[in-house]
């Protein structure tokens, strides 16, 4: 057990380490954490016994549940009511042809028709975060965009279903030994629909818990007891685990949307370093003598040009039945290059569920992990690239105009109050609430006869000033009068005064001409701030899109 403790330590350090390596390469840290896991796994040190990780079975299950409750999490109602026609016809054309475009070429390459299957239904995934960050990097907007944006949150989705229904027809003809209607097609539907009720159910206990208890401990509780009850079930009904915990995600999430959101962020984050060790311990058990096969190197340039060709096809063609706008249909395919954990996780999943296949599965699991880890290694270098060209040709580079981008183009002498009401440092009481009559705002600032400022008044604390009626001739602005968390220049950049508005927590902050300067020019309201803002970035984004 100590050796077990320290293996797992010493590979969650390491693992950590050499994802943060990838990364800064701009390769998925997934392929970081495989690789450590290679290297002290038995292709590489042997750091790491075969025996360990039959001995961690349940943690590895323990995480597979993990994995498939947080893309059933992704999987939200909106996304799939908000997009048209347009994109349910690119996204269904490019991932089923991606699908059968790879299962063809692999059963040609290999006559195995189960491996053929599998990584067809891989190979329909495309990985969002890389697509998504370089949209963002360069903040580009219109057609294309939105369309690439679209398929990348739903295309994960369409793999899943195409994964289950391969999976479990694979599974029933390896343990059946023959083909028949009812194992090829109703065996699937079958357990599929088991899957669903199990997590669906638990799923919805779930949302119950969330909408009654405010706690977040003994609703992060229940959330984990709940994966762990949808695993063991699953197991026990020799179902697939990780389908089942992704319906629990997919019902939680649909159900309390808004309540859920905290509970999904904090299971995704307690969960980062288990998903570390998870991708390492499926390292250390690759061989990656299978890389030195003939057939493999094959069947991975098979992969990469059948998927790519499908992609590129299936979404011009949807582009094109759906009549999407020229961009779309000439750039779309270029785009769907990448692959990343979603694909990765699905073949680790497949190697778990068939390593008790028998030879021909124990054979199958290894060899289609090393095929998509390969694969993934070259699309996810060429995919980000070829995402920038595409958006690029489409004239879409530089349009998406941000709130950020607004303010930093602004100061604060474009967006302040210069018609401001101020009140004279020797005014009483009674000449105060003359000027508080004639205007209905809550700041006011107080200033010398040269127009200097000298502090701020509110309302708020105007109120105790008036329990000391008998005083109001003797009081007067400056008394009352107190200095301001913090002034602005008029040459500050807006985005500097927002984060002083955030920073402090104050809704008002006085002008002043220069740095240094007390002559009071403006006032600046946070909410001021924000409307200008917003109508600016309307009005931008209305004058690109048009």
């Amino acid at each position: 057990m100590e050796n077990v403790l320290f293996l797992i330590g010493l590979a969650l350090v390491l693992g950590v380490f050499g994802g943060r390596i990838f990364r800064f390469f701009r390769i998925p840290q997934v392929v970081g954490y495989i690789i450590i896991g290679v290297l002290i796994g038995r292709s590489g040190f042997n750091l790491w016994p075969v025996s360990f990780t039959h001995t961690l079975s349940p943690l590895i299950q323990f995480i597979l549940g993990l994995i498939g409750f947080l893309i059933g999490g992704e999987l939200k109602g909106e996304v799939f009511k908000k997009y048209g026609r347009t994109i349910y016809t690119i996204l269904i054309s490019e991932g089923v042809a991606a699908f059968l475009f790879v299962a063809a070429a692999v059963f040609l390459l290999t006559k195995d028709l189960y491996l053929g299957l599998l990584l067809g239904a891989i190979a329909s995934a495309t990985d969002p975060a890389s697509t998504v960050s370089v949209l963002w990097e360069y903040k580009s907007r219109g057609p294309l965009t939105t369309t690439l944006t679209s398929i990348v949150a739903l295309d994960d989705a369409l793999a899943l279903i195409l994964y289950g229904f391969t999976l479990v027809f694979c599974k029933s003809m390896l343990g059946k030994g023959s083909f028949s209607l009812s194992h090829s097609i109703i065996d699937p539907v079958v357990e599929i629909v088991k899957s669903c009720i199990i997590g669906g159910s638990i799923g919805y206990a779930l949302s119950w818990v969330v909408k009654k208890s405010k706690d977040e401990d003994v609703v992060f509780s229940f959330c984990l007891g709940g994966i762990l009850a949808v695993v063991g079930i699953s197991l026990v009904l020799n179902l697939d685990l990780i389908l089942s915990s992704m319906m629990m995600g997919f019902v939680l999430v649909n159900t309390v949307p808004q309540l859920s959101r905290k509970l999904f962020d904090l299971v995704k984050k307690t969960s980062e370093p288990l998903y570390v060790l998870f991708f390492i311990f499926i390292g250390a058990e690759l061989n990656m003598a299978v890389f030195l096969k003939t057939t493999v190197i094959f069947v991975v340039l098979g992969y990469l040009v059948a998927r790519s060709t499908g992609k590129i096809i299936g979404a011009t063609f949807g582009a094109a039945v759906s009549k999407a706008k020229k961009a779309v249909v000439r750039w779309t395919g270029i785009c769907l290059f990448t692959q990343g954990g979603v694909a990765i996780g699905l073949a680790m999943s497949i190697s778990h569920s068939l390593s008790y296949m028998g030879k021909e599965g124990a054979f199958l699991g290894p060899t289609i992990v090393a095929i998509v880890a390969a694969t993934t290694i070259v699309v996810q270098l060429l995919g980000p690239v070829l995402v920038k060209v595409g958006i690029n040709k489409a004239g879409e580079i530089g349009r998406n105009v941000t709130e950020d981008d607004v303010m930093s183009s602004l100061k604060v002498k474009d967006v302040m109050d210069k018609d401001f009401p101020s009140i004279q440092k020797d005014a009483t009481l009674d000449k105060i609430m003359e000027v508080i009559k004639n205007t209905d705002v809550y700041h006011y600032p107080v200033v010398s006869k040269s127009g200097d400022l000298v502090g701020v008044i509110s309302l708020g604390e105007l109120r105790k000033s008036f329990l000391e009626a008998q005083l109001s001739k003797l009081i007067v602005a400056e008394d009352v009068a107190e200095l301001p968390v913090e002034v602005l220049s008029e040459e500050v950049p807006l985005i500097s005064a927002q984060e002083i508005f955030e920073k402090r927590g104050v809704d008002f902050l006085p002008v002043v001409k220069s740095p240094g300067s007390l002559k009071i020019t403006g006032i600046l309201h946070s909410r001021v701030l924000r409307d200008t803002i917003h109508r600016r970035l309307v009005e931008i984004q209305t004058s690109i899109d048009s």
